[in-house]
């Protein structure tokens, strides 16, 4: 019963560690500022598709005469007239149409941003795993030193006390025995940085020790006190790369904030150690990041816009018609004149139409004779149109570059894994026949301390390895758009 609490609780830590890393990747979605800028771009794009689609606004005129005017029907005191233009048939269309698929662009370039936020989000924190891996390792290691350190003092003690003989030997190694079955870290599932392994320590040759003194107390049945030093000295060098790595640890949780905008300090849940994600592929999957990539849909979309515009621009070369309405406000004028010999005249012909207001309905054409601006303007769309069908094209060819080197290099990823977890099995093996000899005076400690390094170095190289396949597969997972959190529409 204990044993299956044990393994339900590793599979629960497991499903806690991908809920972790979702939310965190939802969280910069929400959060990150670039992905916000992108997105308010595109609303404010799907603000200029209305006014693309709309007529232009009515003109309206009104005059007055300082002094009116005599006509024949009257004395006219001002004018008011209004006039809507209308564009030719299908223009304010395709001007919409352009409007439309530039907003598109927009938006999937919002996608892309979105998707790429996601993807840093997974390397920091892989990041994060690889430095926490580390650093349980190290000390793990350390701790290993330091029981190494009893046995060394226990062997250095054994000439002086009595019953000194085999019996001493036998319990020297019994305590060996009891430090080799501790646990180091040759079974921990571990995940490493992208980075280079600039911590890692590397084998010494065995020459590089003096060995002179420590025969002399194998020869003797003791331990020397020379092997508690370079003890020391190895776990100092140890507890450094512990600090180094503590340090790149705050940096890269800063780092890992900043993309969920929020304060540097805070704390980010990370594993101790992370199984090794499964990279799937089939027929399908090229053919699903040509159909889900934003940047081939941006390009697409960019394309199209371009197709509008040029029906755009080529329909405004048509003359545009305006209809519009005037109205003459007239004023009565007398009906009788006074002539120079003094008589009076009445005038009866236009008595119906004095004061009249008049209502003239008025049609207006452009003449667009300039032709060479709309000739212009025409080839410039088709231009366009053209450049964003070779981006598409070279976008196409670099993605599918891309895909390839994923495979590629998840592959070559496995199979070190396998190799490096092959290594520490055997290493872990010949360590622990190591420390059984060295109880026994049948070993020295430079071919311990020098296994101990090699292990260390192949650890490392395991976490590396596997920090790199699964950021390989987040690559490839932002490649399908797997984790598009940005589709809104």
């Amino acid at each position: 019963m204990l044993f299956i609490l044990v393994i339900l609780i590793g599979n629960t830590n497991i499903y806690a560690q991908e809920d972790s890393l979702q939310n965190y990747m939802m969280a910069a979605a929400r959060n990150n500022q670039t992905v916000l800028a992108n997105y308010t771009a595109y609303l404010a794009a799907l603000q200029r598709i209305a006014p693309a689609g709309t007529l232009n606004d009515p003109e309206l005129s009104i005059g007055f005469f300082l002094k009116p005017m005599e006509q024949v029907n009257g004395k006219e005191v001002g004018t008011v007239s209004l006039m809507q233009m209308f564009p030719w048939f299908g223009t304010l269309k395709a001007a919409k149409s352009e409007m439309t698929w530039m907003a598109e662009a927009t938006y999937q370039n919002f996608r892309e941003s979105g998707l790429d936020v996601i993807y840093q989000v997974q390397v920091q924190w892989y990041q994060l795993a690889s430095a926490r891996a580390r650093i349980k390792y190290l000390k793990r290691n350390i701790e290993l030193l330091k029981s190494l350190e009893e046995v060394v003092l226990y062997k250095y003690k054994s000439p002086f006390l009595s019953g000194a003989g085999s019996s001493i030997n036998t319990s020297a190694s019994t305590k060996m025995d009891n430090i080799s079955s501790s646990p180091s870290s040759g079974g921990m599932s571990g995940m490493g940085s992208a980075g280079s392994n600039k911590f890692a320590p590397q084998p010494s040759s065995a020459a590089s020790m003096p060995s002179s003194g420590m025969s002399s107390g194998m020869n003797s049945g003791g331990g020397n006190m020379s092997d508690m030093l370079r003890l020391q000295i190895e776990e100092a060098g140890l507890q450094e790369q512990v600090e180094s790595l503590e340090s790149q640890y705050k940096l890269s949780e800063a780092t890992f904030n900043s993309l969920l905008h929020r304060d540097v300090k805070f704390k980010v849940v990370v594993p101790d150690t992370l199984v090794q994600k499964v990279l799937f592929t089939d027929a399908d999957s090229w053919k699903t990041v040509v159909d889900m990539n934003p940047m081939l849909a941006m390009w697409k979309a960019e394309g199209q816009s371009y197709v509008a515009k040029e029906e755009m621009s080529r329909k405004m070369g048509y003359p545009m018609i305006g209809v519009g309405v005037e109205y003459m406000i007239n004023k009565k004028k007398d009906e009788t004149t006074t002539s120079s010999d003094g008589m009076t005249t009445t005038a009866s012909s236009m008595n119906k139409m004095n004061g009249m207001n008049m209502v003239m309905p008025m049609i207006k054409f452009s003449l667009p004779i300039y032709r060479r601006k709309y000739k212009a303007t025409v080839q410039e769309a088709k231009l366009m149109k053209r450049s964003a069908d070779l981006n598409y094209g070279n976008a196409t060819d670099q993605l599918q570059i891309q895909y390839l080197s994923i495979i590629q290099r998840a592959e070559d990823a496995s199979r070190k894994i396998a190799l490096y977890e092959k290594q520490i099995r055997l290493s872990n093996t010949t360590l622990h026949l190591l420390l059984r000899e060295y109880a026994t005076s049948r070993a020295s400690l430079t071919d311990i301390l020098q296994f101990e390094r090699e292990l260390i170095d192949y650890e490392f190289k395991k976490f590396e390895m596997l920090s790199t396949y699964n950021i390989v597969s987040a690559e490839y997972d932002k490649l399908m758009s797997k984790n598009d959190f940005m589709n809104i529409k």
